[in-house]
């Protein structure tokens, strides 16, 4: 493994978590599958988040506004939000140069968006893919409100990187609701259940980045040693 994307993501401590929670996705099917498929939900955004560890290019291709949006109109907004805000935190525990602040306003924008998901629906006749259009352009706006009150020395910066990154949040957000929101909305008919399909996919998930993290020498062509991904210091 290159030792750049070693530096920004601690693999080891992640893969031993991870193996916890398998472990315990397992143990709660009989007592409860909705604490279950929420802690599968969680496996699958935290390792959505590896590339957004790695460099300020791929910083929004993770998956938990997807899950949150999903999240907040078959179980709640409140439960959503604090899904959302858990995960991003927690998740940065194994990027440790990822800049804190960042980590903390895109957490607590997201939050605050899980909240008002409900009413993105509600006035969007009922459209998970509006409502999530809605969800991440609400994210944006708090994220640079909290920018102003937190470090407005980054306003700039920050604004550029939003600007440049809508068309790509745009298609990712598209192409991600499109293909899976179906899906998932299987496993809520009738309440929470386990799925099968999903505990296959969140182990495909799980792979491919092991995958890179077995070859990860590879990377430090993409990702050299001098890069300081932003929002890391």
């Amino acid at each position: 493994m290159s030792g750049i994307i070693e530096e920004f993501v601690l693999w080891k401590p992640l893969k031993v978590v991870s193996f916890i929670m398998y472990i315990l996705v397992v143990m709660l099917i009989p007592i409860s599958q909705f604490w279950s498929v929420i802690l599968l939900f969680a496996l699958i955004c935290l390792w959505s988040r590896i590339p957004c560890l790695i460099s300020m290019f791929t910083k929004d291709l993770d998956v938990i506004d997807f899950f949150v949006v999903m999240l907040a109109i078959h179980v709640g907004g409140i439960f959503a939000g604090i899904f959302g805000f858990t995960i991003m935190m927690f998740s940065r525990i194994f990027g440790p140069r990822e800049w804190f602040l960042y980590t903390f306003k895109d957490a607590t924008s997201m939050m605050i968006c899980g909240f008002m998901t409900p009413l993105f629906y509600a006035t969007t006749g009922s459209s998970a893919l509006l409502s999530l259009y809605a969800f991440t352009i609400t994210r944006w706006i708090i994220y640079l409100f909290l920018t102003v009150i937190l470090e407005p020395e980054a306003m700039g910066l920050e604004l550029s990187l939003c600007t440049l990154g809508s068309l790509k949040s745009y298609l990712y957000n598209t192409f991600v609701m499109k293909s899976f929101e179906k899906h998932l909305e299987k496993v809520f008919l009738g309440g929470v259940h386990f799925s099968i399909g999903l505990f296959l996919a969140a182990t495909a998930v799980v792979g491919i980045f092991l995958l890179i993290s077995k070859f990860g020498k590879h990377l430090s062509y993409i990702f050299p040693k001098t890069e300081e991904p932003m929002f890391m210091k």
